[in-house]
């Protein structure tokens, strides 16, 4: 059988299975909740926006940040909601009432995040799949006084094809960063290559790792690089001076697709 005649068959098999139904879609508002000593308890509106009635779960966890800012999720009772699990019918709302009974710092925000998780239910006989929809409310328990102070880690990371850079957050209260721009440049001064991305929370207390891509190629063009972070209008850079053994290539994955041991 020709190739194409296979291919052929694989479309006509794929067009036979059932289309994928997509779990009706729901928004809820605020998209950030904010509590402070005078203000314990809020509201949260979840709203159906699809074409059925969803069933969703909701769950807190304490959200905190590692040494490199990645973002660590770990059970708590400090965020009481009700409900925990609502029906919510085609175009109504649901109010969710959020609370905080936790132990106040005044020197330091604390931070939360309300998952809620569309429950995918079927009905009898029903053979489509469903996409559950999930994301999390961050919720933030502001300190006595808020503090914004941050600041860049001088030395930048430039190896196996990756720019790395860390942002401190040295405040009191979280931090934004907008948007992450780098710029490589040769030794006449013209620029050789530039790349950008969004950024995310810096935790109070926290630094969080941000990594850019740099091809080899780019990396071999460029004497220097200069990172230049926004956060709340305000713009601090860094520059490193580029040695070209810093333009090693990215390792390549395991032929065998398994997961290359780490010492300990």
């Amino acid at each position: 059988m020709k190739p194409y005649h296979i291919i052929g068959l694989f479309i006509i098999a794929a067009l036979c299975l059932p289309v994928p139904a997509l779990a009706g879609s729901f928004k809820a508002v605020p998209i950030k909740l904010f509590l402070d000593a005078g203000t314990q308890t809020t509201t949260l509106t979840v709203t159906n926006q699809g074409g059925e009635k969803v069933t969703v779960q909701l769950d807190a966890k304490q959200w905190s940040q590692d040494e490199t800012g990645q973002d660590v999720y770990t059970d708590t009772r400090d965020i009481v909601f009700f409900p925990k699990i609502a029906d919510i019918g085609k175009g109504e709302k649901r109010i969710v009432r959020v609370g905080y009974q936790g132990a106040k710092d005044p020197r330091r925000e604390k931070t939360y995040r309300l998952f809620l998780q569309e429950l995918p239910v079927t009905k009898p006989g029903e053979m489509a799949l469903k996409f559950a929809l999930r994301f999390g409310i961050p919720i933030f328990v502001k300190p006595r006084v808020e503090v914004s102070q941050w600041g860049l880690d001088d030395k930048l990371e430039l190896a196996q094809e990756s720019l790395k850079l860390k942002v401190k957050n040295t405040g009191s209260t979280h931090l934004m960063v907008g948007k992450i721009r780098a710029s490589g440049v040769d030794e006449s001064g013209a620029e050789v290559f530039s790349k950008e991305k969004a950024g995310w929370y810096a935790l109070a207390g926290a630094t969080k790792t941000f990594v850019l891509a740099v091809a080899r190629e780019d990396c071999l063009k460029a004497s220097a690089v200069t990172v230049d972070v926004e956060v709340d209008k305000t713009t601090r850079s860094a520059r490193l001076a580029v040695d070209k053994a810093m333009c090693t290539p990215k390792p390549e994955a395991p032929k065998d697709g398994g997961k290359a041991g780490t010492a300990r």
